[in-house]
Parts: C-alpha cells; sequence; structure tokens
C-alpha cells in the first residue's frame, strides 16, 4: 500500500463539517457534564470528563476514515463485535443480575454498545448489495447479519440493546426498499405480544398448571383491538375485496394473530429474565410494589414534576441531591436535569438532539450513494431510539430497560460508540459538503 496516498491529515477535511450539527452536538455534551456534576454528589464527574476529552479522539476516528475503507472493512468490524459478545459470556463481569462488561485496564468496556455501530456498518453493505424488497429478503437479512449478535446481546441478558438493533435494522430495511406493509406485517407478532401483556384480560380461554406454575391462555381488550388495526390496515392495503384468495389470507392472517395473543403471552413471557418481567409488571402499575421494583420509576415520575418551569436550580434539587433516585448518573438523569432545569431546560436539551435528527435525516436525503445513506439511517435510527426509550422510561410512558440516554448519561462505551458514528456523520457531510452544505 502507497502509505503517501492515504495521508489522512491531509483528507481530513476539518473545514467541513455540518456546523449546526456540531453546535448541538457540544449543546448535548455540555448538559450532560453539568448533569454528571450535579448528580451523585459528582462521584462519576471526574471519569465523565475524561470519557468526553477521549471521546473528541473517537470522534476524529470516524471522521477521518473514508467512506469506502469502512466498507471494505465492514466484516472485519463486525467480526471482532461477535468475539467480544462471546467473550462477555465467558469473561464477563456481572453487575445487576447481567454479564454485559469486560474490565480491561480499570475500566469497563460494554461490547454490546460497539455491536450496534459494527450492525450498522454490516448492514449498510448488505443491504447495498442486496436490496431488501421483499419479506424473504427482510427475514434472510436478519438471519444473516443481526441473528448472531441479537442472540448474544439477549442473553446477557440486555433487551434494550436487543430492541436496538431490531429498531436499526427494520429503519434501514425501510430506507433500504422494504415497504411499510411489509415492515408491519413482520412487527405485528411483536406488537401483539406488548398489546396482549399490558392490556387487561378480555376473556380466557384455558388455565393449567405446568411444574407447578399456572398457565393461563388468555387475550387481553388492548390484544384485541390491536389485531383490528392490523387486520382492517391489511385488508385496505391489498384490496382484498378484490379477490377471494386475499380473503382467505386474511382470515388465515386473523387466525395467526389469535394465535400470537394467546398463545404466545406465556411463552415469551418465560423467555424474559425474572427482573425483565419485574420490570414490565411494574411498568404496567408502579403502585404495586413503591418500595421495590416500582421506586424508581415513582421517583423519577415525582422529580420530572417538580421541577416545573425554570426548575429548582443547579445542585438544589430537592431528590436529585438527596439521591432519591437510583441510577440518576445513568439510567434516570433525564428526572435529575428536569428537576434542577425545569422544562425550559429540557426545552433546550430535546432542540439539541432534534437538530441533531434533523440534520442527519436532511444529509440522507441528500446523498446519492446507497451505502453512506443507510449507514446515516441507522445511526439516526439507533441516536432517536436511545432519546425516546431513555425519556420514556423516565416520564413512565416505558417500561425500564437500561437504554441510556446518548452523551448525557454516564459510561465511556455508549458515549465512544456515539461519537464515532457521529464522526463518521461528518466525514459522509465532509465528502458531499457540494450537495449538502447550506
Amino acid at each position: 500500500m502507497n502509505f503517501k496516498s492515504f495521508n489522512l491529515w491531509k483528507n481530513s477535511k476539518l473545514d467541513r463539517t455540518d456546523k449546526w450539527l456540531m453546535l448541538a452536538l457540544s449543546v448535548i455534551i455540555i448538559i450532560g457534564l453539568i448533569a454528571q456534576f450535579s448528580v451523585a454528589q459528582g462521584k462519576f464527574f471526574n471519569k465523565q470528563i475524561l470519557f468526553a476529552l477521549f471521546g473528541i479522539s473517537v470522534f476524529y476516528l470516524g471522521y477521518i476514515l473514508p467512506t469506502d475503507i469502512l466498507k471494505k472493512i465492514c466484516w472485519f468490524i463486525y467480526g471482532i463485535a461477535v468475539l467480544l459478545l462471546l467473550i462477555v459470556l465467558v469473561k464477563g463481569t456481572s453487575a445487576l443480575g447481567a454479564q454485559r462488561w469486560l474490565s480491561i485496564g480499570g475500566f469497563s468496556l460494554q461490547p454490546s454498545e460497539a455491536a450496534k455501530i459494527a450492525c450498522i456498518i454490516a448492514l449498510a453493505n448488505w443491504l447495498t448489495e442486496h436490496k431488501a424488497n421483499s419479506i424473504f429478503s427482510i427475514i434472510s437479512t436478519g438471519f444473516i447479519i443481526l441473528l448472531l449478535p441479537f442472540g448474544l446481546i439477549f442473553i446477557q441478558p440486555d433487551l434494550g440493546t436487543s430492541m436496538v438493533l431490531i429498531a436499526v435494522f427494520l429503519s434501514m430495511c425501510y430506507w433500504g426498499g422494504a415497504s411499510l406493509a411489509q415492515i408491519i406485517g413482520l412487527v405485528s407478532p411483536l406488537l401483539l405480544l406488548i398489546s396482549s401483556a399490558l392490556g387487561e384480560k378480555a376473556f380466557i380461554l384455558a388455565s393449567f398448571k405446568f411444574r407447578e406454575h399456572l398457565i393461563q391462555l388468555d387475550c387481553s381488550i388492548l390484544g384485541i383491538i390491536c389485531i383490528l388495526a392490523l387486520s382492517i390496515y391489511f385488508a385496505n392495503h391489498y384490496k382484498v375485496w378484490k379477490k377471494n384468495i386475499k380473503v382467505l389470507f386474511l382470515g388465515l392472517y386473523i387466525l395467526f394473530c389469535l394465535f400470537i395473543s394467546v398463545v404466545g403471552r406465556p411463552v415469551a413471557w418465560g423467555i424474559l429474565a425474572p427482573y425483565q418481567q419485574k420490570r414490565l409488571t411494574i411498568f404496567i402499575d408502579p403502585s404495586v410494589d413503591p418500595q421495590g421494583a416500582g421506586y424508581n420509576i415513582i421517583q423519577s415520575l415525582i422529580a420530572v414534576g417538580s421541577g416545573g418551569l425554570y426548575g429548582a436550580g443547579f445542585r438544589q434539587g430537592r431528590l436529585t441531591q438527596g439521591q432519591f433516585v437510583p441510577e440518576q448518573h445513568t439510567d434516570f438523569i433525564f428526572s435529575s436535569i428536569a428537576e434542577e432545569w425545569g422544562f425550559i431546560g429540557v426545552l433546550v436539551l430535546l432542540i439539541a438532539f432534534l437538530i441533531v435528527c434533523v440534520r442527519l435525516l436532511i444529509l440522507a436525503k441528500d446523498l446519492e450513494n446507497d451505502f453512506s445513506q443507510l449507514l446515516i439511517v441507522g445511526i439516526l435510527a439507533f441516536l432517536c431510539f436511545h432519546v425516546c426509550v431513555n425519556i420514556g422510561m423516565n416520564i413512565g410512558l416505558m417500561p425500564v430497560t437500561g437504554v441510556p440516554l446518548p452523551l448525557i448519561s454516564y459510561g465511556g462505551t455508549s458515549m465512544w460508540i456515539t461519537l464515532f458514528s457521529l464522526g463518521i456523520t461528518q466525514r459522509i457531510y465532509a465528502d458531499n459538503s457540494p450537495i449538502s452544505n447550506r
């Protein structure tokens, strides 16, 4: 290789970045550092600022990597990520009932975070060459790219990151050629399981004992509503009244939905770890265990609500400074920001995240290269899912799944992977600045 032709400093194009995105990114990091200084008596601030400083180098690493080089080494990156996930199963360290971390030089690294960007790069490469324009192609892509890392992450167990991979996969498939009907058809079993688990029971078909456990085959009211909504959507989309065979397929689909709702619920519930079952139960009604599993959500809701318009002020939050909200430096840091900075502070943070997401979406729409487009969409889906789920679980709209708030929650691996991903987007922006420069 001629190293003179691969001069990273010469080709870094540091003068061409999306200024709006970089401004919003800086605001998010500053808010995160201020929040870490405030929560848990600043216990994690020193490490977090080191993570942020090293993150600048990681961002630059993503920025200097040419997209064509990234495409060529995508399977190497994917293989390393899978290897690290395998090592975690053997030599990983455990915390809070999950084995997710590797201890290296006094730091804990979380390979599942690296698996996110590895899967995004691999999916972008695969979907560039294999269009996801049929149910079969979508499923085959999922089996080839996603199944192994998804399975290794799920058994750690890490339900939150597993769901991130699914959200990224479906978003990239949709951008890569899949129709909305195909995507809905694929996620409908999951929608039915969730709706059946969360809704009030409409009727019980049967109940029996299995190894001293009472198993009920039932269907919820929300499950029935979901089945009706899906049936109406597909009936209208495929115009089933035009052909009898379509009516037959719709009938079979409805029977399949009923089967998933009734039988799939106890099976899926049994797959979840006990602490995951408790999180879902508490999500439905936190008051069931207000001093135990429901304590986090209840305290988070109180903290968010007490912030008001302007908040209590920096290091003045009663619940934040009293450390009434557990895990306030990681999963529930949003509630601390809401309590101390109020609606105005939360609005600034949300606007900053919105600017990042909108700029990425604009960039993806302006690009002509399929691989670059899919990379941007995957990174955008990853960021949006993290922000929506983390904030959702802080205000009681989502179950607690351990999904961090990007660049805000404490953690080096999460911050570095996010900054590396955004560095990649800025390299793509720089390479296409005549098109996307505004």
